[in-house]
């Protein structure tokens, strides 16, 4: 069984960056220094300091119209509150963009393969680190859960490009990327993170006041758990929209030209009006039911949901049902079949990080009425129900020199057929593996001892069991 180490070695490279890009997303201890804390403060201080802004505009040019005496105390304290708000804008703006960068560096390879690898590691990573504590909310939501939000939407949007299903426009940008050279790739700055934007915008449009006001429990505290009814439901996303177009529009606004250069300034802000103006129509489009781009917020959006922990509902062994609720959305209208097919083709029915527990096809000698664990560590499985996997276990030991294999149906214990396999097996000798495998076996299968799956936290948590994703 696994035992915690004295000293805890350090993480690896990729664990120690996403940790990094999770603060900055929202920082635990210090949250109003983070991102989080930032866009709550644009909805809770500088909207108000905006109507200030323009009242004070307005004495200062009565006063300049009257030639009051106080005119340049009026101008001061314009100059000195615009200042202020430009300073807080763009630093708004600087950590955005920032995130969104350091996600495409985590997640974007300069071939197909590596970027499918970094996605699934990304993926699976988040899956297996996100915290499952109620108190924790805030921070899956607006970092664990947005960053797989993110990185869902972008491999959804590689994919429809690769298949042809996108606008033109869309399509053209596309056949001008230049993965080796990132920074100036078209692709990467026209594409892949106005889209990133929208999301990001989708989720902190959920701080405007009125939609927050919604989820407060009955002492008052902000509660992301709260359940809304249909109509407020309906009042909570409408506001939530508000709050993401008052957030593009002046909560981050344009990004500002540096140079002298009238006729290069000209097309700069061109380029930002027509990006803004592109984001707004994603958003727009994502708050239509049906067919449609607005689905590439969306589908990501609701898979993440459902398989990323942060709702009074979530129940981890039935995270492969995510295809069947999606399904059932898709029957409701809310959103496109086409696009559902599209994001289960390349998730499979196993989100990444899922931890399996399988009938080896080759047990040992030392005991054919055994299972191992392993865990699901790739995108695009042949087939929706035969995921790729790292496997972690030998002989009932934990092990950090697993190899890949597919696990089929009638391996996979998460499905009755396998299951029925070891039904034969006596209780005691159940009992005997999973004792074997944890500590808290007792109070972990108090009522199972023969688990659809398992929950493979503590083990990753190990940074010698993090490598899941190396070629084994």
């Amino acid at each position: 069984m696994v035992k915690t180490p004295s000293k805890k070695p350090a993480s690896n490279v990729f664990i120690r960056q996403l940790h990094s890009l999770l603060q900055m997303l929202y920082h635990p201890s210090q949250p109003q220094q983070s991102l989080f804390g930032l866009m709550r403060a644009y909805f809770q201080q500088d909207e108000g300091a905006l109507a200030e802004l323009q009242q004070t505009e307005q004495r200062w040019r009565q006063a300049r119209a009257d030639k009051d005496p106080a005119l340049s105390d009026y101008r001061r304290r314009y100059t000195a509150l615009s200042h202020q708000l430009e300073q807080q804008r763009l630093q708004r703006l600087e950590q955005t963009i920032s995130c969104c960068e350091q996600l495409l560096q985590l997640c974007e390879g300069e071939s197909k393969a590596e970027t499918l690898m970094r996605s699934a590691r990304l993926l699976g990573s988040l899956q297996l680190l996100v915290p499952t504590e109620s108190k924790r909310s805030l921070e899956v939501q607006f970092s664990y859960k947005l960053l797989y939000k993110m990185t869902l939407t972008l491999r959804l949007l590689q994919h429809r490009l690769e298949q042809e299903l996108m606008p033109a426009s869309w399509q053209l940008i596309w056949q001008a990327r230049q993965p080796e050279a990132a920074l100036h790739c078209p692709y990467r700055n026209h594409l892949q993170l106005p889209v990133l934007l929208a999301v990001m915008l989708q989720e902190y449009g959920q701080l405007h006041d009125a939609a927050q006001r919604l989820l407060f429990n009955a002492e008052r505290r902000l509660d992301p758990l709260t359940e809304l009814d249909n109509e407020a439901r309906y009042q909570f996303l409408l506001q939530s929209h508000q709050g993401s177009l008052a957030l593009l529009r002046h909560g981050l606004g344009a990004w500002p030209y540096q140079g002298k250069d009238k006729a290069d300034r000209l097309r700069h802000e061109q380029q930002q009006q027509t990006q803004q103006q592109w984001i707004t129509e994603l958003l727009e489009a994502a708050q239509v039911a049906g067919q449609g781009r607005g689905n590439l917020l969306k589908v990501p959006q609701v898979y993440a949901s459902i398989v990323m922990p942060g709702r009074k509902r979530f129940n981890y062994e039935a995270l492969p049902k995510a295809a069947l609720l999606l399904r059932q959305g898709v029957q409701q209208q809310q959103y496109s079949a086409d696009w559902v097919d599209q994001l289960l083709r390349i998730t499979g029915l196993f989100p990444q990080g899922y931890g399996l527990a399988f009938i080896p096809s080759k047990p040992s000698p030392k005991g054919r009425d055994k299972y191992e664990f392993a865990i699901v560590n790739a995108l695009y499985p042949a087939e929706p129900h035969v995921p790729q996997c790292r496997v972690v276990t030998r002989d009932l030991q934990y092990r950090n020199t697993g190899k890949d294999c597919l696990v089929p149906t009638a391996q996979n214990l998460y499905f009755r057929p396998a299951r029925k396999q070891l039904e034969v097996v006596p209780q005691e000798r159940l009992r005997e593996i999973l004792t074997k495998l944890f500590a808290d076996a007792e109070q972990r299968f108090l009522r199972q001892w023969l688990p659809r799956c398992w929950q493979p936290n503590d083990f990753f948590s190990q940074p010698a069991h993090q490598n899941l994703w190396n070629k084994g």
